[in-house]
Parts: structure tokens; sequence; C-alpha cells
């Protein structure tokens, strides 16, 4: 559908709650705005929503103030916004989903509302996606390893997806549905955006863009040091495996990484460690197995972050 001219109004509810992200809003209200600016009328409507009305507050303080989900909303399109807290869950979210889903409309999820989409609705995260820190969260809580790597995922009138910056592109994935190729265009162009990312497009993983570019060996090595955080491989092991020898992996990681393989590994396992221990109950015992750590992780964490692994879980508390 493109005949934008004589096109109906569509109705969008962005769906609030507590923490939620000004990246997202901005990403949904921007789009939607540019939108009606550029087809030169209103096209898309929209309201702010929550389960109770009232004023909503974002992760940065700023506040919104929402109207009460209806028990038969009228939306078109029901946009749900993530929240800043991994941790956050709430029965409100997949019942205002369900009500959504009862009246037809696209049911778009961003970031944490749809990890709680995942986790309260699937055997596994087959056909779905979040954003990536949650999907480390799922798969180490609930076990579902299925989930899509990619920014979005579209299934039976539901959308989930990575949130944050990637919200621009989903918007415009959304509206391309209802507006001509030359006027999403402009939209991209008032947006500095040079390319729209598809639904497909994988999304950059903890220090993916480092390596994005620099040498496919490294590219190669990096994926594999992601997917062996609990066992590590040795440097000799990836280089066997890349055909490579162990001096001449080692010399393209220093040259464009500026340390060596084993440093760099031992900084992503680091990293998933740190955001269990904001994110998740585990115990640091837990977390220094999954993270490939035996019983020296404190000592080598508090080297890396200057505090210990404790030390970090009682500031997450405070």
């Amino acid at each position: 559908m493109n005949s934008d001219v004589n096109q109906a109004s569509m109705k969008v509810d962005i769906i609030l709650s507590d923490g939620f992200v000004m990246t997202e809003l901005s990403g949904v209200v921007d789009v939607l705005r540019l939108a009606n600016r550029v087809v030169d009328k209103k096209m898309f409507t929209f309201r702010y929503v929550s389960p109770e009305a009232g004023i909503v507050k974002s992760s940065a303080d700023t506040w919104l103030n929402a109207s009460a989900l209806s028990n038969n909303p009228d939306a078109d399109i029901a946009v749900f916004l993530g929240n800043s807290d991994l941790n956050f869950t709430s029965r409100e979210i997949e019942k205002a989903v369900h009500k959504y889903r009862y009246t037809n409309a696209k049911v778009v999820l961003l970031a944490e509302a749809a990890a709680i989409y995942i986790s309260a609705n699937s055997d596994d995260g087959f056909g779905h996606t979040t954003h990536w820190e949650n999907r480390l969260l799922l798969e180490e809580r609930s076990g579902l390893y299925d989930i899509a790597p990619s920014l979005a995922v579209s299934t039976d009138k539901i959308v989930t997806c990575a949130g944050l910056v990637s919200t621009y592109d989903i918007m415009l994935q959304i509206v391309a549905g209802y507006l001509s190729k030359a006027k999403l265009l402009t939209i991209s162009s008032i947006l500095l955006l040079d390319k729209v990312r598809s639904f497909e497009t994988r999304q950059p993983g903890a220090m993916d863009a480092l390596s994005a570019g620099k040498d496919s060996h490294i590219d190669q090595a990096i994926k594999m040091m992601q997917s062996n955080i609990e066992e590590p491989l040795k440097t000799t092991e990836l280089a066997k495996v890349l055909g490579q020898t162990t001096r001449s992996l080692e010399r393209q990681f220093l040259r464009h990484l500026g340390r060596s393989p084993g440093r760099f590994y031992r900084e992503l396992r680091l990293i998933r460690a740190q955001n269990f221990l904001v994110n998740t109950d585990m115990s640091i015992l837990e977390i220094a197995a999954a993270c490939g750590f035996g019983s020296n992780f404190g000592k080598i964490y508090k080297a890396y972050y200057g505090k210990t692994p404790r030390e970090t879980r009682k500031e997450r508390l405070v």
C-alpha cells in the first residue's frame, strides 16, 4: 500500500510505562510527525496511553500525561515503548497487548516490552527479537536460545524489536506501508539517515562496532568468542579454526584493535559478567562460571572495573 493521497488517517497509540526510554519516544513521534509534514495532512494521529491515566516518567525524569488504556482500543497501530530497567516486568503490558491484538491492531513491541512478551508467550524465542542485552538475560533465566539477533521480527501482526536508535528504522519500515517510496526517502533524508535498515539487519552486539570492516579474520574470531563465553577458546584454537597462525592472529588484533586476542576476549567476558551483576539475581559464583572465570574472577573483575563484583551489585541495590 503506497497510495498516500487517498489513504485514511491512521490512529497510533504509544503505550508508556514508568522509566520509558526517550530515544524510543523520539523515534516513534518524529517519524509520524515528519510523515504528516511530507504528506501535508494528518495521516497519522497519535496519543500517549498507559495502563492507568496520569503522569508517566521517563528514564530521563521527563514526564508525559497519558490517557488510560481503553478496554476496546480503536488504534490501527499500538507501539509499546521499552523501559530503562532490564528487570522490568508488567502483567499490565501483556494484558494491553492482548487487547490490541483482539481489535486487530498492528502491535509493535520495543526492547523490554518485547522481552516481556517473549517471556510470557513463548516456549522458545523463535520468531521474535528484543535488544541484545535482554536476549542475554532471557537466555540465562529462561533458556530461550532461539531469539533472533535481528533488529526486528514481524509475525502475525506482532512486531518485536530491539528498540533504542533502531526505533527510527522500525517506524520508517512501518509507515512505508502507507507512503510512496519518494515520500519515505524524503523523511529519511530529513532525519539525515542515508540508509533505512531492514528488519533482518543483525543487531550490533557488545564490541561488534570495534570490529566492523576491520578484517574478516577478526570479525570471525570475535563471533566465535561471543559464541563461546562460558567455555573460552584458546587463541591457538581460534587461529587453527581460522586457518591462521597464532602469531598472525595476534598481530591482526594488535594492529586493528590495539590489544591481543586474549585481552579482547577477557574484556568481552567481563562486560557480560557486569551485565549479569547489574541486571540479574544470579549469584557471583554462577556469573563467574557463566562467563568462563574461575576462582580468580573477583581479582580480574576489580582490575578491570576498579571495584569488586560484590561492590557492583551493592551499587545496583542502593
